[in-house]
């Protein structure tokens, strides 16, 4: 492990969960992954098992009967500002929980510099 290198990723990896959590998605970012969701909802549509999987969504939920017909107008539809919204709601940094895997005596140093750490040994 590089301490300086690794600091520098942690602060970069903090960074940017701050910035999804207070700035607009770029509009290209956004364009590709909305792209990105119809074009898997679709190959999933080619699936048996995922199409009988909808429909009990669709019952259990009560969801209206052209919901998965109209589901990739929606999904084209959502704006950097919905998306935003979304973040807003459901994404507070402030209660991030960070999960790291490995060396303890060379992470415990890099993350306490960040927040209280917890260690669980396996």
């Amino acid at each position: 492990m590089n301490a300086g290198r690794d600091s520098e990723a942690l602060d970069a990896f903090l960074a940017e969960i701050q910035r999804i959590a207070t700035e607009p998605v770029p509009g290209a970012e956004l364009d590709a992954a909305k792209r990105s969701i119809v074009a898997s909802f679709a190959v999933t549509l080619e699936q048996l098992a995922q199409r009988v999987s909808y429909l009990s969504i669709r019952r259990s939920y009560g969801l209206s009967s052209d919901y998965w017909d109209r589901y990739p107008e929606r999904i084209m539809a959502i704006t950097a500002e919905d998306a935003q919204r979304a973040a807003a709601k459901y994404f507070d940094p402030a209660r991030l929980q960070l999960i790291a895997v490995g060396d303890a005596s060379k992470l415990e140093p890099l993350l306490a510099l960040k927040a209280p750490v917890t260690l669980e040994k396996r």
